[in-house]
């Protein structure tokens, strides 16, 4: 049987060990027999790189090459030293990643921060304009600083990954719209504007209940949709339409599509259409999104137990479980009643 989870306990065989740093870069396979789980890879994994570069460290390290294909052949002789090699592949792949995170994301910070004091060297450039111009210079120094700070921080090097890939996905988000969703780099000059533009959104959810009806986002809704409703899936749409969710409209983009589409949730579909490196990249970036809208309508997520159900799986190193998308719609709910919003879900349903 292929594709299951781990709901099946046992002990993972020293093949399986080998093979967990990269179940989200290739297809695997998942049993349970004689009370063992095995993992092993499936279609053209012999011919792929890593398929290549396991039967080099099972050479090296005295196991048969038929290891690498998922089969003991003859004895192990040495698991020890392949799981230590994969451990070592694992994180070389990581340190690679997570460079080009990094310097994806300061290249383009660079070239906003000329765009942006080109224009304020305009001799006919308004002071309101000004200001708003320094502000962004100031935002993107702080992610710059923060991106920057990743490689001599001495995380591990799947946390560097992690942390540079949210760092880029966030920065690229304020260049392209102006909006930061990660709290704790909002620069210290926003604090005064923030501090006058809390007393008109206290106003505005004193008005909540008579709130206008969300902001249109059918274009979206319609991209996304006819990426995931197709046989296999635009990876391309998928990642481009997860990636423009940001805090301030987070909950919209659901209320549209539940009016769009209803039946399957958005994160219904995102759970079934996501592969691996999917489901945690922006399954986190999503959250992301939710919480940091939590924090802007004052509720208090500390004991909250749909997001911190959200935060165990979206943390799993070796499965994300799709029913985790009733605890996002939970979430979602909540988050739209704050903001006078109807917000309905069925619960998780597909195998």
């Amino acid at each position: 049987m292929f594709g299951l989870g781990m709901s099946c306990y046992g002990n993972l065989t020293n093949a399986s060990m080998a093979y967990l740093p990269y179940m989200p870069y290739n297809p695997f396979g998942i049993t349970n027999f004689g009370g063992d789980i095995q993992i092993f890879p499936v279609e053209n994994y012999q011919q792929s790189q890593i398929g290549i570069a396991f039967n080099q460290i099972a050479q090296m390290s005295g196991w048969p090459a038929g290891i690498s294909s998922g089969y003991q052949t003859q004895p192990m002789l040495n698991p020890y030293a392949v799981i230590g090699q994969a451990s070592s592949m694992a994180a070389m792949s990581f340190n690679q990643m997570g460079s080009q995170e990094i310097n994806t994301a300061l290249q383009a910070i660079t070239a906003e921060k000329t765009k942006i004091q080109a224009q304020l060297q305009a001799k006919d450039l308004k002071a309101e304009d000004k200001t708003k111009l320094e502000e962004k210079l100031k935002q993107l120094e702080e992610y710059e600083k923060q991106i920057n700070a990743i490689k001599t921080s001495g995380m591990d090097p799947q946390s560097a990954y992690l942390k540079a890939n949210e760092l880029k996905v966030e920065a690229l988000n304020y260049i392209k719209t102006g909006q930061t969703t990660n709290q704790g780099a909002a620069d210290e000059s926003s604090s005064s504007s923030s501090s006058s533009s809390s007393s008109s959104s206290s106003s505005s959810s004193s008005d909540s209940s008579s709130q206008a009806e969300p902001k249109n986002f059918t274009s979206w809704v319609d991209a996304f949709h006819d990426a995931t409703f197709k046989p296999g899936t635009d990876n391309e749409t998928f990642n481009a339409c997860c990636e423009e969710i940001t805090k301030d409209d987070v909950v919209e983009r659901m209320i549209q599509w539940n009016q769009s589409y209803p039946g399957e949730s958005f994160m219904e579909v995102f759970m079934a259409d996501a592969n691996s490196s999917q489901k945690v990249k922006y399954g986190k970036h999503i959250q992301r999104a939710l919480r940091d809208k939590a924090q802007e309508l004052g509720i208090d997520l500390s004991n909250d137990p749909d997001y911190q159900a959200i935060t165990k799986e979206m943390d799993s190193w070796f499965w994300i479980d799709n029913g985790v998308a009733d605890h996002y719609n939970a979430l979602i709910k909540k988050l739209a009643a704050k903001m006078g919003y109807q917000y309905d879900y069925k619960k998780y349903s597909m195998f």
